[in-house]
């Protein structure tokens, strides 16, 4: 596989370690449940060169992971159980599959908004790799 390839699959390894959630993920399709559940997505940035001369690239990103619940619940809830996913993503965390090692570099938890009958709650988790 390609360090692309082990990068993603090394996020998505972990996602997969989340509980109490179903989890959804681009281009797998399936329903979408009517409960509280977490949508994946990974946002790569460019890769750039480490060195103008050398072969290492350097890889950094977003794993986006969106906190799915109904309407009708206190905020402070759904911020406190995006908190805790967050926490499956601590920093200087390195995950590691095949060719990649990817490190953990922080996460923020954002302002949430309503999606039509649902609350969505965006969790950014950024990550740095050099190979």
């Amino acid at each position: 596989m390609s360090v692309d390839g082990d990068l993603h699959s090394a996020l998505m390894a972990r996602v997969e370690t989340i509980t109490g959630y179903p989890i959804l993920y681009p281009q797998k399709g399936g329903d979408i449940p009517t409960g509280e559940h977490i949508t994946a997505q990974h946002l790569p940035n460019d890769n750039t060169r480490a060195e103008m001369s050398g072969q290492i690239m350097e890889r950094q990103g977003f794993l986006v992971l969106t906190l799915v619940s109904p309407l009708g619940i206190y905020e402070a809830v759904t911020k406190r159980k995006a908190g805790e996913i967050a926490a499956y993503f601590p920093n200087d965390d390195v995950l590691t599959l095949g060719t990649a090692a990817v490190e953990i570099t922080g996460h923020s938890i954002r302002q949430g908004r309503q999606e039509g009958q649902r609350w969505e709650t965006p969790i950014w988790i950024s990550y740095w790799s050099a190979s």
